[in-house]
């Protein structure tokens, strides 16, 4: 193996706990806002929904980070 190689071969196993460290840190962030998104909804008796809330229900927040509505029963 050349010196040149070498080089980058060492770069390579220096810069790959980094990145691996950068990556597992932005899925645990977005992981952790859809997990409290949904269970926000939830523990305040509400119901996800990705279409229209069922009769005698209002939106009164969001689920799945974003992705669906928070329903919640009217009385």
């Amino acid at each position: 193996m050349s010196a040149k190689a070498t080089k980058i071969l060492l770069l390579l196993l220096l810069l790959l706990p980094a990145v691996s460290q950068a990556a597992t840190g932005a899925y645990q962030l977005f992981f952790s806002i859809t997990v409290a998104d949904t269970v926000m909804c939830r523990k305040t008796k509400g119901r996800c929904s990705f279409l229209l809330c069922p009769l005698f229900m209002r939106a009164t927040g969001t689920c799945y980070n974003r992705l669906a509505k928070c329903c919640r029963p009217l009385w």
